[in-house]
């Protein structure tokens, strides 16, 4: 959910990934330009590059959209036939600010305006009322966790062991670089573990293979691709990553689950696999340039720390 997304959708093009892209939609200026432009991006993006990329309407957040945007938003979602992508419930204060607005919570809001009556991503949902968790599960709400983030913020944990325990579908996610820096999805399934223990004190709070799931099926779940992706298994596509256990960290070798949320590293992907078609080898990047990669993000933010004005 980020801007100039045409060009994202060439980045996954090119790549050779798989990704659930949307334009954010923030309200106040030129709002019914920013909505079209996410309409045309899906019209011209969605099921492309053989199924690859998929669309969704992409409202920031119930704070940066005002109840006639988000309508706009609801009603053109129902017309093309499109998931939602939202932030809910992120930090303490937006929560705060809401019940003193409105009288409600951000979730009660959007349950109100009717946006779970489309299937709903809501990222983050950190700061939850029991009645909050009550309506994420009655209107299957996909929640994504981003426990990085959240700590980087400040903005605390979410109830993830309670969330999984009522049956909401619960996944993992890194949340944008600015927040997090390094988009390691290993240290999110680390992070989702051991913070759950920590903070209830209870050692069987979101096991090793919970958390596995979490960012496995339960993301493909979410993202409503969980008839293609996933799992392994015949029928659904060839997604698949090759991690190298020749690492000290994964001696002495016992219950490689627990070694992959517990010790393994990002950098231990050795070869990742998308669609049957094979993007990365012996740690090699075999559709792109990572030279020239590296090269235009050091110079594009160059040049953004020397603008002016």
């Amino acid at each position: 959910m980020y801007f100039f997304m045409d060009e994202t959708a060439k980045a996954v093009e090119s790549s050779g990934i798989r990704a659930n892209l949307c334009r954010g939609l923030v309200g106040g200026i030129d709002e019914d330009q920013k909505l079209s432009e996410g309409i045309e991006f899906f019209k011209k993006w969605n099921n492309s590059c053989d199924g690859r990329i998929k669309v969704d309407l992409g409202p920031h957040a119930p704070y940066t959209c005002n109840e006639n945007f988000r309508k706009k938003i609801i009603d053109a979602a129902k017309e093309n036939e499109c998931n939602i992508h939202i932030h809910l419930s992120e930090s303490k204060k937006e929560v705060e600010d809401s019940v003193k607005e409105f009288g409600k919570t951000p979730i009660e809001k959007m349950n109100d305006s009717g946006l779970f009556e489309l299937r709903t991503c809501g990222a983050h949902c950190v700061h939850l009322t029991d009645n909050d968790i009550k309506i994420l599960k009655e209107k299957n709400v996909n929640v994504l966790n981003n426990p990085g983030s959240n700590l980087k913020l400040g903005n605390g944990f979410a109830p993830v062991a309670k969330m999984l325990d009522e049956g909401i579908n619960v996944s993992l996610g890194t949340d944008g670089s600015s927040s997090n820096n390094n988009l390691n999805m290993f240290e999110e399934m680390n992070l989702v573990a051991l913070l759950s223990k920590g903070l209830s004190g209870d050692t069987t709070a979101v096991p090793a293979y919970t958390a596995l799931k979490m960012a496995t099926v339960n993301g493909a779940v979410a993202l409503d691709r969980e008839k293609q992706i996933g799992t392994i298994e015949v029928g659904k596509k060839a997604d698949i990553i090759m991690i190298d256990l020749e690492k000290a960290h994964f001696y002495p070798r016992f219950n490689m689950i627990s070694s992959l949320v517990y010790s393994a590293q990002a950098g231990d992907v050795k070869t990742v696999i998308i669609d049957g078609k094979i993007i990365m080898e012996d740690y090699k990047i075999l559709t792109m340039d990572e030279e020239e990669v590296f090269k235009k993000a050091n110079q594009c933010a160059l040049d953004l720390m020397n603008r002016k004005g």
